[in-house]
């Protein structure tokens, strides 16, 4: 689905190509969790899924991004979201994989840091992780937040950290696979194994 540019798009890029210096490196263990479907790892880590539907962080036919958490019950509890959104029934629930993925950055932009935040008039990040940005997109609009994540990836953010926006204390992170220079790395360890246990008989 095609929508509408947000108009804080510009004033978003503007500022974060100002502050690039703050697209820092970083490495750590993210969680994943997927049904079934889409666990192959070729799929897991593609980004298609978001491409195609959309999320918090990027609008349907805008780019690929990967969202992932810092805890495995993070991981859970986000992958719950469009199931408790639309109130699906509970004989529409179907098993689900978490896997481990390592990751390694070279420019992330972190948005964890309160205390940088909040010196920013023009970033409220309050409102990134409260608005709906499901029903923004079925008006025809970009988000603020689906915004905001298009303006990191241009200004040459390979990923953002975020707080969770539907668990408290969670952390995610958003990656954009098709933006990782050649020091950044991303795998999931075990990954044989995934692929032989998903592997028809």
């Amino acid at each position: 689905m095609k929508v509408k540019t947000n108009p804080r798009y510009h004033v978003f890029l503007a500022e974060l190509k100002r502050i690039r210096s703050r697209f820092v490196p970083w490495r750590g263990i993210g969680f994943r969790a997927t049904p079934l479907p889409y666990a192959a790892a070729v799929r897991l880590l593609d980004g298609m899924g978001s491409l195609k539907f959309g999320g918090r962080w990027s609008a349907a036919g805008t780019f690929p991004a990967v969202n992932v958490s810092l805890a495995p019950e993070t991981a859970i509890k986000e992958s719950s979201t469009t199931f408790n959104y639309y109130n699906f029934a509970s004989s529409d629930v179907r098993p689900k994989l978490v896997a481990a993925v390592k990751l390694k950055f070279a420019k992330l932009l972190d948005l964890t840091d309160s205390d940088w935040i909040g010196s920013r008039s023009w970033l409220r990040l309050d409102e990134l992780l409260t608005e709906d940005w499901r029903k923004v997109n079925d008006r025809g609009h970009e988000s603020q937040s689906q915004a905001f994540g298009r303006a990191a990836q241009k200004a040459g953010a390979e990923g953002i950290l975020t707080p969770s926006a539907r668990v408290a204390g969670g952390i995610n992170l958003v990656y954009f696979p098709k933006s990782l220079s050649r020091a950044s790395h991303v795998e999931i360890p075990g990954q044989d194994e995934l692929e032989r246990w998903l592997r028809p008989e």
